[in-house]
């Protein structure tokens, strides 16, 4: 990669300035870097709020805790998570591997947990509730459906093509994933200065390349259909498609492969367990009849899932196709239409 050249300038005379290593400066991973990016977010994309950093709450499938920690992770302004993986010499090539599993760790994220990590950063007195007040005033619309996927940021001070062709590989099918490069300077004064720089994807390429037009048409429409996907219930809300009080049924998709037969039995076995009541709330917009409390879609159909076969979800769930209207429209086709 070309090696950025930085000077001091005074009138006519410009002095270079010498890159050095955090190691040659006497900095740290943990101790500084990571506190620069927490300190000033900026540093790893515009928009992007810590929502709290070295989490290491992990546990296997059976229960065992794992070694694992997330340098930092944040939420974007569209409420979507942000994953970031923070190097402080060259990134080794196994550095896309250690990421990708840290994203797939976060998306079982929920936005109730996501309040607790995040009421325990601020630390002191902050209650959950207080935490997810200010992550519903950051990201207007947040939801446990717009966490994930999780977007991905590497930042190191350089890195190989290993890396660099990988994260290319997974960026061109549809992973967002964010190369960020810094470099330190000293100045011949022994003033030391941080530049910052996104490598990949190259911001605004997309200005200086021509392509076939229906290419970038059709690039276009599967993100504007992803972010359709992922914001099904703020549109429906935002639009008042549908009255308070509509009663919708839960239905278990063939394309679940859980004990499906096993989760429509439970349902059936109280009539109730099936029924819902729609609200225009973002924070509990379907109302259980079994129980007579509001949840988010996605925590109801989690609820349902742990209930009936006494095991979490062990694949991706899509809520919306689990509602359906009296017309027989799923919440997904009712929002698939909307702006």
């Amino acid at each position: 990669m070309a090696e950025e050249l930085l000077f001091t300038v005074d009138g006519a005379t410009a002095v270079p300035a010498g890159r050095i290593s955090l190691a040659e400066a006497g900095l740290l991973e943990r101790q500084h870097l990571q506190q620069w990016v927490i300190d000033h977010p900026e540093l790893i994309g515009a928009g992007v709020k810590v929502v709290t950093f070295e989490y290491g709450k992990w546990v296997s499938a059976g229960g065992t805790a794992t070694a694992d920690r997330l340098d930092v992770l944040g939420l974007d302004r569209t409420g979507r998570l942000v994953v970031v993986e923070l190097k402080r010499d060259r990134a080794p090539d196994t550095v896309t591997m250690q990421a990708i599993n840290y994203a797939a760790m976060v998306r079982r994220f929920s936005l109730d947990i996501l309040a607790d990590v995040h009421a325990a950063h601020l630390g002191g007195s902050t209650t959950a509730e207080e935490a997810l007040v200010q992550l519903m005033e950051w990201a207007e619309g947040v939801s446990d459906e717009t966490l994930s996927p999780p977007r991905i940021v590497l930042m190191a001070a350089d890195f190989g093509p290993t890396v660099t062709n990988t994260a290319l590989f997974l960026y061109e099918a549809g992973i967002d994933i964010r190369l960020v490069r810094y470099q330190l300077y000293q100045t011949a004064a022994g003033e030391k200065i941080l530049s910052v720089a996104q490598l990949l994807p190259v911001p605004d390429a997309e200005d200086f390349m021509i392509r076939p037009r229906s290419s970038g048409a059709t690039q276009a429409a599967a993100r504007a259909s992803g972010e359709r996907r992922a914001a099904a219930v703020q549109r429906l809300i935002s639009h008042g498609t549908i009255p308070d009080g509509t009663e919708f049924n839960i239905v278990v998709p063939d394309l679940v492969d859980q004990d499906r037969d096993g989760i429509r039995a439970w349902l059936a076995t109280d009539p109730n367990r099936a029924r819902v009541q729609w609200h225009n709330d973002v924070n509990g917009p379907v109302k259980w009849a079994a129980d007579g409390h509001r949840y988010r879609i996605l925590a109801l159909i989690r609820h349902i899932i742990e209930t009936a076969t006494g095991q979490p979800p062990r694949a991706q769930l899509w809520p919306p196709s689990w509602y359906r209207a009296p017309d027989g429209r799923t919440l997904h086709q009712i929002a698939e239409p909307l702006p």
